[in-house]
């Protein structure tokens, strides 16, 4: 999408905040190049490609726009905040991105816009076997317990029940 925009003037860029999951692999950041270390590796690990800016020790731009992980914005001229979301979803920003694109060529050709208020609640898969063995593998398994530990606590024991299952069957055949 980046590559997409470009020629419309358009930047991406990733922030990185803090780990959404720390475990052994990747703990909570004690310090600034701990932090940049995480960082690299997470843009190697996962193949970033766009510009990764770090956020402080003290998270002050994840604090400033709100502290969900895996969030997505939009940001506009001059520092305008158009788009947030609690979910990065590459076919809603791309939604978005087009029609701010669309819009400033309206407004060269003389239409005036006006911003209005709207929400939408879309839905996602929600494959969370595959991530908690991805999370696994990359942060640790107390990650991954704390993770099945909070998809139960803010979703219900039923959801996290065949994370669990996973998990100790997984330890169980470690050990």
């Amino acid at each position: 999408m980046a590559r997409q925009y470009a020629e419309h003037g358009v930047s991406f860029v990733f922030l990185y905040t803090r780990e959404a999951h720390p475990g052994e692999n990747y703990p909570h950041h004690t310090d600034f190049e701990q932090k940049l270390r995480h960082a690299r590796e997470m843009a190697t690990r996962d193949g970033i490609e766009r510009p990764m800016l770090v956020d402080d020790l003290d998270g002050t731009v994840h604090r400033a726009y709100g502290t969900l992980p895996n969030m997505a914005y939009v940001i506009g001229g001059g520092g305008r905040l158009v788009y947030r979301a609690a979910w990065t979803d590459a076919e809603a920003i791309d939604v978005v991105v087009n029609r701010l694109v669309r819009q400033r060529t309206e407004r060269q050709g003389g239409a005036e816009h006006r911003p209005y208020y709207a929400e939408w609640q879309p839905n996602i898969v929600a494959d969370r076997q595959t991530f908690v063995e991805l999370l696994l593998d990359s942060a640790g398994p107390r990650a991954v317990s704390e993770y099945i530990d909070a998809v139960e606590h803010s979703m219900s024991p039923g959801v996290a029940r065949p994370l669990r299952d996973w998990w100790t069957q997984h330890r169980e055949q470690g050990e």
